[in-house]
């Protein structure tokens, strides 16, 4: 019997919440070659829970402090790092994994420490850009980037979501051997699988929208810094047909819905699983991927709605920001604008005018399969240098 090489994943989240983790993990186990724990936090939030099916070990840790919502973000996440960091390194240290894989800053620390104790290789996957993201204090940002610096020097691997992201890592931190994992929609082609089952023309059916009318939608977090106020004031302007659809949960609901009472064009719909995304968006005409320049994490970002309308075969209306415009021009994924009021309904209506076709260009290196690939090249890599 071949003896697996074990490799500890560590998360804040709830690992089945998480869609990027679990398909990271999904991409690694289906090899024979890994014996995988993966270690998280539990989660009452009433997130969308995938149906994926998780073939590793999975441990999800109740932390008191996650509830503690009155507490300054800053407290809070540090009573989080405190909570989860024993369970944590015990688990760790018991399991004497080769690789230990942190996602994103909380659990870098007890990443570090278990690394330490074990001689494990470190990958840091930084799902943003850490130190300087949305509704983040300059106090909380001040502590992610300490420990950034104290944590880099042991790293092996840095993984992020943008080319401007491993960048800045680079440039502040300083070099590390570092690879682009996209967050690329897993596609499935079951067609009969009851979670991605979506009737044809959904949208028109169940808001009554004329076939003459275009369906924008809006896929994800409906929070501040998205564009939303903008969308929904732009999508109600006299002279703008089309309607908009919004996907999504967040503090923002009760305004949509309340503009969706007064409007017949604006429209805010339930979340769904991950995977019935796809089959979802193929319902709606054009993707809306408006981020609003408000941290280095927003723009440098490339959101995974961006490559979710992509393959679902619709063309966006994005931000113009570089990383944004680079993928939208090279794979001819639609057309990116400045997210001003002016702007976006300039846009909506030469949309209306001429409504574009989605002829993309070398999407499959944009696909899943090809952020899989390099996860395990990443791995392979690692693990030779290791035996080496």
């Amino acid at each position: 019997m071949i003896k697996k090489t074990k490799i500890l994943h560590l998360t804040h989240t709830d690992i089945y919440d998480d869609n990027r983790i679990l398909k990271e993990l999904e991409a690694l186990s289906d090899s024979d070659e890994y014996d995988i724990l993966s270690v998280g936090v539990k989660d009452e939030g009433g997130g969308t829970r995938t149906e994926l099916v998780v073939k590793t070990q999975v441990k999800l840790l109740n932390l008191v402090s996650k509830k503690f919502t009155y507490l300054p973000k800053f407290l809070r996440h540090g009573l989080n790092i405190i909570e989860l960091f024993f369970p944590m390194l015990v688990r760790g240290i018991r399991y004497r994994p080769a690789i230990v894989h942190c996602h994103d800053t909380l659990v870098l620390p007890v990443g570090w420490f278990i690394s330490y104790l074990t001689g494990a290789k470190l990958i840091y996957d930084a799902h943003e850009l850490e130190s300087d993201k949305n509704g983040q204090s300059k106090l909380l940002s001040l502590a992610t980037l300490l420990i950034e610096k104290v944590c880099w020097p042991r790293v092996s691997v840095l993984i992020s979501v943008s080319p401007s992201i491993l960048t800045w890592y680079s440039t502040k931190l300083g070099h590390k051997k570092n690879t682009l994992i996209l967050n690329s929609p897993l596609i499935t082609n079951d067609a009969n699988d009851p979670a991605v089952e979506v009737a044809e023309n959904y949208f028109r059916s169940l808001y009554g929208i004329r076939p003459d009318e275009l369906i924008f939608i809006y896929l994800g977090m409906l929070e501040n810094g998205r564009g939303i106020q903008t969308l929904l004031k732009a999508f109600t302007e006299l002279g703008v047909n089309s309607h908009v659809v919004f996907v999504g949960h967040g503090r923002l609901e009760p305004q949509i819905l309340s503009v969706s009472e007064k409007s017949e064009k604006v429209h805010l719909h339930n979340p769904v699983p991950h995977e019935a995304v796809i089959r979802l968006v193929k319902n709606a005409d054009i993707g809306l991927c408006v981020i609003e320049n408000i941290s280095l994490s927003d723009y440098y970002c490339l959101p995974n709605k961006l490559f979710e309308y992509c393959f679902a075969g619709i063309p966006v209306l994005a931000s113009n920001f570089p990383d944004i415009n680079h993928v939208v021009a090279k794979h001819r994924l639609g057309i990116v604008s400045e997210i001003d009021f002016k702007s976006i309904v300039d846009a909506i209506k030469a949309i209306e005018r001429n409504p574009p076709s989605f002829i993309p260009k070398n999407i499959a290196e944009l696909s899943w399969q090809e952020q899989s690939n390099r996860l395990i090249d990443v791995y392979s890599e690692i693990l030779t240098e290791t035996r080496s």
